[in-house]
């Protein structure tokens, strides 16, 4: 069988809280890429409730560590069938079905609600065709395929209809022979299906759910029609055993024995529910949440304004990959400050070798001079400070980012820059971080986007807490140099969390250089910026696309400069 997983999941271990914890780990960077608003992901057992998260069952691992290719491709077909179902608004949609629908008869509520399910798998699977996510759900269907036992010669219940039509509409094979019941309702289906892959072509997201409602009730009003029609349907809710001949008149087998019955029925339903044992959940979720780092209380120790308005903060890895790729000019131009960086510190080196000393190291190039003086050694003096540079972009991942309306998106701009400092300061003696910030949930998120090598992405979303981020920046500066320089880039003015004013000044109390480059700031931006920043450490562009000029020219003044001045 062709799985598709090996080809990119390397990182996995025979210890079963590690790969636990390392396959969600790699199954949230897939729901990350779906969308920002896809639920979040866990196994079950690790959380006491199921309702606002997609929850994976391990029992489908079933103890086989590493879990192999194929299993783990139908765990990512799962959560990109509800990470995408969350997306589209599916509950919304199958709520307005039912409510849509008055007066069923109970024995009509299975097929309609089996009906509307499916006719939900259908359309996302519709919406991946193009994407490689279609791959990974043929998978999840083929697994979920695997789970009837119903006889197909049988009249069809609620559950294998629905299956029947999925299974032909998600590339997959109908048994033979079927009931000759399955005809009538999978040719009126198949009529749906083409409208469903006309909704799909449909731009808007809330069009799409509209035009969805609309369609399944007008496509059941017509399938109830068609199972009206069966005969004896309303002898049973159920029709999986109202055809059987073992059950006279439609209705099903009385247990011989029923207390035994509800005890089995009670012992499945406790297997259902049973999920990762707590010790074990929760080592995995402490392996998992090693990736997030709380900040709140270190800036508000930081801050010294007791009355600050500060506001949760968390610094977390970026998981969505970046797909820009870096601007060949702006790599050069910056590799070029780097290399003549390199010069210059090398040549500082060299004016501080002091000969001609009684003492010291041994100075080849003076021992002819031993008969003479006896002043043949020589000594290097230390510099006086490290010549490398804590470079931390800071960038500004609001709402406003997004550009919505505009020709030229702000954020793919500033991703091509920051794409091109990191390739360029590769092999250099600088360290680069590369941060965004933006509001979510009245918190203050900071997402690294440049770690292990990788650039990472985050979608622009929220308010502006521009002195909050700065103060996380800050405290969160790792293996510090002696220079550290912070470049904030925004394009609009902070409206929550830490006053921007705070963060200059912290910044300032603990040598960190910090400049911020305003981006098609307003007049109001603008002079809110000029009252936080001196005017030498403020620069503003008209336009996102002037970006890579200023940053180059700010590197270009804050690391050469100080070292022509033999300031290091």
């Amino acid at each position: 069988m062709v799985t598709y997983s090996r080809y990119w999941r390397r990182n996995v271990s025979q210890h079963p809280p590690t790969e636990l914890g390392l396959s969600l780990r790699a199954l949230r960077k897939v729901a990350a890429h779906l969308g920002k608003n896809v639920k979040p992901v866990f196994w079950k057992g690790m959380q006491a409730t199921d309702t606002n998260s997609i929850t994976l069952d391990p029992d489908v691992v079933d103890r086989a560590y590493p879990i192999p290719s194929k299993t783990f491709d139908i765990l990512v077909g799962q959560v990109v069938h509800e990470g995408l179902s969350s997306l589209e608004w599916r509950e919304w949609v199958v709520g307005k079905v039912q409510q849509g629908v008055s007066d069923l008869p109970e024995n009509f509520a299975p097929f309609l609600e089996a009906f509307v399910q499916a006719a939900e798998d259908i359309y996302i699977d519709e919406l991946t065709r193009p994407r490689v996510w279609s791959l990974y759900l043929s998978s999840f269907w083929k697994n979920d395929r695997m789970k009837e036992t119903r006889d197909p010669t049988l009249p069809p219940s609620a559950e294998s209809l629905a299956l029947a039509w999925r299974t032909r509409e998600t590339r997959g094979p109908l048994p033979e022979p079927l009931h000759h019941y399955y005809n009538d309702p999978l040719d009126r289906l198949r009529e749906c299906t083409r409208v469903i892959r006309e909704v799909v072509s449909l731009s808007s997201p809330a069009e799409r759910r509209e035009r969805r409602v609309d369609l399944y009730l007008k496509t059941w009003t017509s399938l109830q029609e068609i199972l009206s029609q069966w005969e004896d349907f309303a002898s049973s809710p159920d029709a999986i055993n109202m055809f059987d001949e073992a059950a006279p008149e439609g209705r099903l087998p009385e247990p011989e024995n029923t207390d035994e019955a509800e005890r089995e029925n009670e012992g499945d339903e406790r297997e259902e529910t049973q999920g990762l044992e707590p010790d074990l959940a929760e080592e995995v979720m402490k392996l998992v949440e090693d990736q997030e780092t709380d900040l709140t209380r270190t800036i508000l120790v930081a801050v010294e304004d007791p009355e600050a308005g500060s506001m949760r903060t968390r610094v977390r890895q970026g998981t969505a990959r970046m797909a820009m790729q870096p601007d060949p000019l702006l790599v050069r131009q910056l590799k070029r400050i780097f290399s003549e960086q390199e010069s210059l510190v090398r040549r500082v080196r060299r004016r501080r070798v002091r000969r001609g000393l009684i003492e010291g190291n041994l100075d080849a190039r003076r021992l002819h001079r031993v008969p003479i003086d006896g002043k043949v050694f020589k000594t290097r003096e230390p510099p006086t400070s490290e010549h490398s540079w804590q470079i931390c972009l800071v960038a500004d991942g609001s709402a406003s980012m997004a550009g919505k309306g505009a020709r030229q998106k702000p954020w793919p701009v500033a991703e091509k820059a920051f794409a091109s400092l990191a390739e360029a300061s590769k092999g250099s003696r600088n360290r680069v971080d590369i941060y965004a910030y933006h509001e979510e949930r009245n918190r203050c998120t900071l997402t690294q986007l440049y770690h292990g090598g990788d650039l990472y992405t985050v979608v622009p979303s929220g308010r502006t807490p521009s002195g909050q981020a700065i103060m996380a920046a800050a405290v969160t500066l790792r293996e510090r140099r002696h220079r550290s320089l912070i470049i904030h880039i925004t394009d609009g003015a902070s409206n929550c969390g830490v006053r921007l004013s705070e963060a200059v000044e912290f910044c300032e109390r603990n040598a960190i250089e910090l400049f911020t480059i305003g981006c098609g700031c307003s007049q109001q931006t603008k002079d809110f910026l000029r009252e936080c920043f001196a005017f030498d450490r403020l620069y503003f562009m008209k336009t996102i696309r002037t970006l890579p000029l200023v940053l180059e020219r700010l590197l270009r003044q804050r690391i050469l400069f100080p070292i022509r001045q033999g300031r290091v």
